[in-house]
């Protein structure tokens, strides 16, 4: 699913209080095309940095790809535009 992105959050680490589980993420914000939705659809994005997938570096303004697998689950993030470029 191709879309722009719009923001992006504070990366935030951490171990969480009741789980006692470390936790570093950063959430970006997105637009794109829906099928069942006038003008564009948004949504936001949680990027695990404790996961074994790769992000790369976005900003406001980028056109990312995003892919989930068969859970739902983030699977890649790839910049196919680079804002200003």
């Amino acid at each position: 699913m191709k879309a722009q992105v719009v923001g992006v959050g504070q990366r935030r680490s951490g171990t969480g209080k009741n789980s006692g589980k470390p936790y570093d993420g950063t959430t970006i914000y997105i637009l794109s095309a829906a099928n069942d939705v006038q003008g564009h659809k948004a949504e936001e994005v949680y990027i695990n940095h404790l996961s074994s997938v790769t992000f790369p570096e976005v900003g406001i303004g980028d056109t990312i790809d995003v892919q989930y697998n068969r859970q739902g689950f983030l699977d890649e993030i790839t910049v196919v535009t680079k804002a200003g470029k």
